[in-house]
């Protein structure tokens, strides 16, 4: 377990300045395997092929303290928005590991010392709609947006490609949410082209907490990780932007 100074901050390579809570939570990922280096390829569904994972499933539930730094973090990227609609944010977690994360989030903002209510609420967002049994609300994807109380917005651990975003937020569409002028906050992403996607298809309040290739210099930053692994990383992530079309850094 390293030692971080509080007064410690990086500037990462996009230029965001990490500070001591995200360098800690960063850290507390690594240690956790929740973001790992394999000494084998993974392939991921869009074909991209890399030696660091990061996973945000059971690895962070079996981790309670863990995810709920992690949802701190969300949390107070969600109070520095303004709402689109009601005055309360309700985060909606694209499934199945961004579900944790914005009842984390929401769980986050609870403070009993000081309120009796939270400042945000979550709704889960089904995988598969429910077939002839329950109320209306239950055969729904994630239920009425009442718009006049709430400002939904979605929750994902990771963008890659956001081929599977794409199709969650079709279904919210279904439910009648505002996807377009809704917020749109993923964890991490990966630059592999699915922000400029969501951008392009008129989804434009997209917010992303960490870019991978910065969580991965912080490690090496920390001691933690070789800056091989930044370099192979990076020389992958822009290859791939290269054979997209996508501009690179």
């Amino acid at each position: 377990m390293l030692n971080i100074p509080r007064h410690e901050k990086f500037r990462a390579p996009s230029g965001q300045i990490l500070d001591y809570y995200d360098l800690f939570l960063i850290q507390e990922m690594e240690a956790n395997r929740t973001i790992e280096w394999s000494d084998k390829e993974v392939t991921f569904n869009s074909g991209f092929q890399c030696n660091v994972y990061l996973r945000m499933r059971s690895d962070l539930t079996h981790n309670v303290p863990l995810l709920l730094r992690a949802g701190h973090q969300i949390k107070k990227t969600i109070l520095g928005l303004r709402p689109t609609h009601g005055p309360k944010f309700c985060l909606i977690g694209i499934p199945t590991a961004g579900t944790p994360l914005a009842q984390a989030a929401a769980m986050a903002s609870f403070d009993p010392q000081r309120q009796l209510t939270s400042t945000i609420c979550f709704r889960q967002l089904r995988s598969e709609l429910k077939k002839g049994h329950g109320k209306t609300a239950d055969t729904m994807w994630a239920g009425p947006p009442e718009l006049e109380h709430y400002s939904p917005a979605t929750v994902e651990n990771v963008v890659s490609t956001a081929k599977a975003y794409f199709d969650h937020l079709k279904h919210l569409e279904e439910d009648g949410y505002p996807t377009k002028e809704m917020w749109h906050i993923a964890f991490a992403d990966w630059e592999l082209g699915g922000t400029e996607a969501l951008s392009d298809a008129g989804y434009t309040n997209g917010l992303v907490l960490y870019r991978m290739r910065d969580m991965i210099a912080a490690l090496v930053h920390l001691g933690v990780w070789p800056a091989e692994y930044y370099q192979e990383t990076n020389r992958r992530v822009n290859a791939w932007r290269v054979a997209k079309g996508l501009n690179t850094r």
